[in-house]
């Protein structure tokens, strides 16, 4: 081995109390480690292609990253400038009508599918114009069943969505089922309203935003993680981008339902397993 400065690498071992094995194996794993840190950067750039808001820790989940630990995975992300920066801005969606429904659903506990759905209109701001959006979200699968994109907040758009949610659950009656909403007029118009009473719906209505949780954390999720991705200029285009979206979320690990499944995935597992549950959901009591 040539000397440098003097020095024999022998000697350098030596004074650092390793071998000349230790140092080549030492230098082989620093090698490793970066190519893995480079390769997990490659992943999640890849999957932030279809999934441009989640969060590193949504992503460690999904992407069922084992090489290291959540922790250090977030901290990794955020040196190399990708963390999510949370965007709000305020349009009023609801106008309260004249039918008001009492909220049924603090401390309500449900066990399955089809026995809570909540509902919200929100905005999409386009360079002309603001378009709206109307959800409708299974809580306990946290699926999203219905959706419609409009130019405009009639309540059409919402019995579209109710309808779309209709044709996926393969029912127009139901039993032990609740709608949860806030007090817009559009979900107490009378012919909304009609069409869940005749479902065997009940009627529920948030008294303020907080009281309809589950609806504004999914308009946010679809807004700013996914659509926001999208160049969406006028109405056909949010209409393509939201079907994209909904398609995206729904098949996306959850971190809330059993197992991490995907809201598909974990409806799917409730319907081949026979017997078993997803277990109990019990909602905030807002009048406690």
């Amino acid at each position: 081995m040539k000397e440098q400065f003097g020095i024999k690498m022998n000697d350098v071992y030596m004074i650092a109390g390793i071998s000349r094995q230790y140092y080549h194996k030492a230098k082989q794993n620093h090698s490793q480690e970066e190519l893995m840190w480079q390769r997990l950067l490659e992943l999640t750039i890849d999957f932030r292609e279809s999934h441009p808001r989640s969060s590193a820790r949504k992503i460690h989940l999904a992407l069922k990253i084992t090489e290291v630990g959540i922790n250090r995975f977030e901290k990794f992300i955020s040196a190399q400038g990708l963390s999510v920066k949370r965007r709000r801005s305020f349009i009023k969606t609801t106008r309260p009508g004249s039918n008001i429904y009492q909220n049924l659903v603090n401390g309500l506990e449900i066990d399955g599918i089809n026995q809570l759905w909540v509902s919200d209109i929100t905005y999409f701001i386009t360079p002309k114009k603001a378009l709206y959006i109307v959800l409708i979200l299974d809580v306990f699968s946290r699926r999203i069943i219905g959706y419609s994109a409009s130019d405009n907040m009639l309540a059409i758009n919402n019995q579209k969505a109710l309808q779309m949610a209709f044709r996926l659950r393969g029912q127009t009656h139901f039993e032990n089922l609740t709608h949860h909403s806030d007090k817009g007029s559009q979900y107490g118009s009378n012919v909304y309203t009609t069409m869940l009473l005749d479902a065997n719906i009940q009627i529920s209505m948030a008294n303020i935003c907080l009281e309809n949780p589950y609806a504004e954390r999914i308009n946010g999720i679809i807004k700013n993680d996914y659509l926001i991705a999208y160049t969406i200029r006028n109405l056909d285009e949010l209409k393509k981008a939201l079907s994209k979206s909904v398609k995206l979320y729904n098949n996306y690990p959850h971190g809330k339902l059993k197992g991490q499944q995907s809201p598909i995935e974990f409806e799917e597992t409730l319907t081949q397993t026979t017997g078993q549950n997803g277990g109990k959901m019990k909602l905030y009591n807002f009048e406690l």
